[in-house]
């Protein structure tokens, strides 16, 4: 069970690496975005949040200012939504901690998914 657990996990986790990585450069207009496992087991390791802004070096997370670290979180939200939609989201506040600049790469962001609704 622990095998096909881990298996599974490694799947699915691999999949939202790429999401997040397509959306981080949604969300920053370029850069680059991964999610590491530290070494050890799977399914008890840590998950290491691995980002470049577009002219700056790569870096951990912890390193990036208030904003970029706020857009990165709302990537990696945004990744997790991709692999598994749910019908509705309530997104309180989220953009608090976003500078102007950012908030308008957010709301562009949040445009360019928005979806028609058919009728019925």
């Amino acid at each position: 069970m622990t095998e096909k657990m881990q298996r599974q996990f490694q799947t699915n986790f691999s999949i939202i690496r790429k999401y997040f990585n397509e959306t981080f450069k949604e969300l920053f207009g370029g850069g680059y975005a991964d999610l590491r496992i530290d070494n050890g087991d799977v399914l008890e390791s840590g998950i290491e949040i691995i980002v470049q802004p577009p002219g700056k070096k790569l870096q951990n997370i912890t390193l990036l200012s208030g904003g970029e670290k706020g857009l990165s979180a709302i990537a990696l939200i945004f990744s997790l939504l991709k692999f598994k939609p749910t019908p509705f989201c309530i997104l309180d506040e989220i953009e608090a901690a976003l500078d102007d600049a950012n908030v308008l790469r957010f709301a562009n962001y949040l445009k360019s998914m928005q979806i028609t609704p058919s009728l019925y």
